[in-house]
């Protein structure tokens, strides 16, 4: 039997994974030149005393920097069922404590979110993305002609909050009341707000 540590340590490395391919791909509005990607990297908190170790960040610098100009912090959360809301308030916490002008937050889960989770999520600012289980994706052969399969963007309101959801695609992924549908999309949109 697989222990939830172990399991939650699995979907991170697939997220940490993804999201430094995308960097090295140079896919992102950040160059690997500019960034540099961490796995458990802690963040000093003055209201803890102590550092804040974060599952996944992405520190961007600008030319000649020698501190971060902006971290983006990546929480990610294998669940089978909805995240409550209360998860979310504590990501939010955490990223005050992390340096709020500096820091943007994203959760990352393969499970859905309660609609108080999902709503707080977007009033602060907090981007939300699912990654779909295997076994919830649909592998449908699909003969692709050019601009024959579009996104269904209705979906992904349903993606995001039904943790049961079944789908042809694995990723759903909202922010600033924008849907993407993929990491590139994503990631390109929360750094230009900056």
């Amino acid at each position: 039997m697989t222990s939830s540590y172990s399991k939650g340590d699995t979907f991170e490395g697939r997220v940490f994974e993804a999201l430094e391919s995308e960097l090295r791909e140079e896919r992102l509005c950040a160059t690997p030149r500019s960034s540099k990607i961490f796995r458990k990297k802690g963040y000093e908190s003055r209201d803890r005393g102590s550092a804040i170790i974060v599952d996944i960040s992405i520190e961007l610098f600008i030319s000649g920097g020698a501190s971060p100009a902006i971290v983006w912090v990546f929480e990610c959360k294998d669940y089978r069922g909805a995240i409550p809301v209360n998860e979310v308030e504590e990501f939010h916490s955490k990223l005050q404590q992390i340096g709020e002008d500096r820091t943007k937050g994203t959760l990352v889960t393969s499970g859905a979110l309660q609609r108080s989770a999902l709503a707080y999520a977007k009033a602060k600012g907090i981007g939300v993305i699912r990654l779909l289980p295997d076994d919830q994706i649909k592998i449908i052969l699909h003969l692709m002609a050019s601009g024959s399969h579009e996104t269904d963007w209705s979906e992904f309101g349903v993606a995001l909050t039904d943790p049961a959801h079944r789908s042809e695609r694995g990723f759903f992924a909202s922010a600033d009341g924008y849907s993407f549908g993929n990491w590139f999309s994503f990631l390109s949109h929360g750094l230009s707000l900056e």
